[in-house]
């Protein structure tokens, strides 16, 4: 059932007319570009490849070659329109289902610590935890950096409420004790 007005002013129907074509040759315009984008990412791909495999050199150089307004200094390449759609046409043909060429989610390392953080207190007191943590820590054989930056990921981590976990609040309470006394005592030893 359509409950949208059907009688419009004068002024509102002009000004509706007018837009109105332009509206459906964006949409139109919009259309033919997803299109072309598609068809074009896996023949730059090509091409940047066997530019690469002749030249030795290295992207940003293929680009230069395709649009020589493309400077050479770093900051000011990357913020340049043939770079960056270089860039999306590259990251387009590696990876033709994605919407944009910007990954979404979360990290692998972040996920880790929202998974430990949350299941921390089932562990039941902050000594148990503390003792869980440790060996979680220490199962994964990584360099003491990576440990560190694991152990800061899960401090700044959210927890997610599970079945059978105390309250968020309480759990967020002294799993975040449990974690900073954690760290401390690894900075002391």
């Amino acid at each position: 059932m359509n409950t949208g007005r059907t009688v419009y002013s004068q002024k509102l129907k002009a000004a509706l007319d007018k837009l109105r074509p332009a509206v459906k040759g964006v949409g139109l315009d919009l259309q033919r570009l997803t299109q072309k984008r598609v068809e074009m990412a896996p023949i730059f791909l090509k091409t940047f490849r066997l530019w690469s495999s002749e030249t030795k050199r290295p992207f940003i150089a293929f680009v230069q070659a395709l649009d020589s307004s493309v400077p050479a200094s770093r900051n000011a390449y990357k913020k340049h329109p043939s770079y960056r759609a270089a860039e999306y046409l590259k990251e387009l043909a590696h990876n033709p289902d994605a919407r944009s060429p910007k990954k979404i989610g979360l990290t692998l390392l972040a996920m880790l610590a929202i998974t430990i953080k949350s299941f921390l207190p089932l562990c039941g007191s902050q000594r148990d935890q503390k003792a869980a943590l440790a060996v979680l820590i220490a199962t994964t054989k990584w360099r003491d950096s990576e440990r560190r930056r694991l152990v800061a990921t899960i401090r700044r981590a959210r927890p997610v409420g599970l079945p059978n976990v105390p309250r968020l609040v309480e759990a967020a309470k002294q799993t975040k004790a449990v974690v900073v006394a954690f760290e401390r005592e690894r900075l002391a030893s």
